[in-house]
């Protein structure tokens, strides 16, 4: 199977494919566009694009904690999940949520950026300076290896 898990971030895309439990891709597409609506509009044509040149079988992203959100982001986010709602269903990929909170902590111990991006750098062997790609990989790791709890 093949999961392509993308990091809930509105100013660009952090993704990982993996190909069963194997990280196969990663990285980050920024956005072009400044205009808020022509962003949306970016966002879900990229999206696509991996998606087609990825061909996964399941679509991750993070749930939306609430009490993690800064009120600025929150609208943006909606935004982004209900793209990736769409891009999903009509690509015929399944679309899934999980909460990595629990996860992480056991992983890593105390949760911060610079110990997420060490952790990812370390395992994987790779040169990651994004805290939103190592999300990405987190979450993606956390499914293909059927270690996450809570989804939707």
């Amino acid at each position: 199977m093949k999961y392509l898990a993308i990091s809930k971030t509105p100013y660009y895309i952090a993704y990982a494919v993996f190909n069963n439990k194997s990280l196969f891709a990663y990285g980050k597409i920024e956005l072009k566009d400044t205009n808020q609506l022509k962003r949306i509009v970016e966002w879900e044509t990229l999206v696509d694009n991996l998606i087609k040149d990825h061909t996964p079988t399941f679509l991750l992203t993070h749930m939306i904690e609430l009490d993690k959100m800064m009120k600025k982001d929150l609208e943006r986010l909606v935004e982004i999940k209900t793209i990736l709602r769409k891009v999903s269903e009509l690509n015929k990929v399944i679309y899934m949520e999980y909460r990595t909170s629990g996860w992480e902590k056991k992983l890593i111990g105390r949760i911060t950026e610079k110990r997420k991006i060490k952790f990812i750098n370390d395992g994987y062997g790779i040169e990651n300076s994004d805290v939103e790609i190592a999300n990405a990989i987190i979450l993606g790791e956390g499914v293909a290896w059927d270690r996450l709890q809570v989804a939707r």
